[in-house]
């Protein structure tokens, strides 16, 4: 049974990864928590509690984590901070900065650097 259970949990967070896999492009406004509750098809709390339960983030934490996973990729891949801000749905090259500074205690540029 507990085998069943921890399917049903990874596909949850499955179906999240892939939905904000596929829209990821999309601006920071239209990728948000009452997006994801809607394209789940449940109240933003209950996304809130099954998504703190399985992962221990909030779903804010989780789509930023993504975005801020995505822009590392691109990064790596030889893409430019400016069209990665935009590739990721971020409304700046600045404010992906900002939060990326935030999250990983450095610039794009500089965990760039110490990475290659």
């Amino acid at each position: 049974m507990s085998t069943k259970l921890h399917r049903n949990q990874s596909a949850f967070i499955d179906q999240i990864y892939c939905l904000l896999d596929k829209y990821l492009d999309h601006s920071v406004a239209v990728v948000n928590v009452d997006w994801l509750a809607v394209q789940l098809g449940m109240p933003r709390r209950t996304l809130y509690r099954r998504v703190k339960s399985h992962i221990q983030l909030t779903p804010v934490e989780l789509i930023r984590q993504c975005r801020l996973r995505k822009v590392v990729e691109l990064l790596r891949a030889g893409h430019t901070i400016t069209e990665t801000a935009y590739r990721t749905g971020f409304s700046s090259p600045s404010h992906l900065t900002t939060v990326f500074r935030q999250y990983y205690q450095q610039t794009p540029t500089e965990y760039m650097a110490t990475r290659t």
